[in-house]
């Protein structure tokens, strides 16, 4: 089987989630990448303003540092995870695939690894609750640097008003069957 390295830093973080789209992703290492910031700046527009999803982008600021997961997918998997990242949607702002994109593991060993960025929006609004939780419980399901999860831990979301939003259903069921239903139930609260 030919597979790819795909670095996820956002709400793939969380293995169910990126197992539910793609099977054959294996989380294999944590690592980072320098001079890169990560924020909600990629802007999913919809009918109630829109919500903010997880963008890296380059700072060239040696200090700033991205903390994700590396994931072993099939190649097979590739126009999946594609398609689930918007490559040829038609909207005004939308992911780039980036690839030979160099991360590294806290042993040092350095990856080519597949990702998806975006040139932030200064003006994004704040991530639904639901997508917020994604993204954080990866972080912690993951092992990743606490003060990575807790920065994600402090950053404000907002309800999504759409109840029956086919991916906070997803999302919702994929963060109860992981433990971390707590997640959706505090920001209900």
């Amino acid at each position: 089987m030919t597979t790819f390295h795909y670095f996820a830093f956002g709400s793939n973080l969380l293995n169910a989630r990126l197992q539910n789209r793609c099977a054959s992703a294996k989380p294999i290492a944590i690592a980072s990448v320098e001079k890169f910031g990560v924020n909600y700046g990629m802007v999913a527009e919809d009918n109630h303003g829109g919500s903010g999803k997880m963008t890296i982008f380059e700072t060239g600021n040696r200090a700033d540092i991205v903390h994700g997961v590396v994931y072993e997918m099939a190649l097979e998997d590739a126009p999946v995870l594609d398609r689930f990242e918007g490559i040829n949607w038609d909207r005004p702002m939308k992911y780039t695939r980036a690839t030979d994109f160099e991360v590294t593991t806290p042993s040092g060993e350095v990856l080519k690894t597949v990702t998806y960025m975006v040139e932030p929006n200064p003006q994004a609004p704040l991530p639904y609750h639901w997508y917020w939780a994604l993204c954080l419980s990866g972080a912690v399901e993951n092992g990743l640097p606490e003060h990575h999860q807790d920065m994600l831990r402090a950053h404000a979301f907002k309800a999504d008003p759409h109840h029956a939003r086919e991916g906070k259903i997803e999302a919702e069921m994929l963060l109860q069957k992981s433990g971390f239903g707590h997640l959706i139930e505090t920001a209900n609260a």
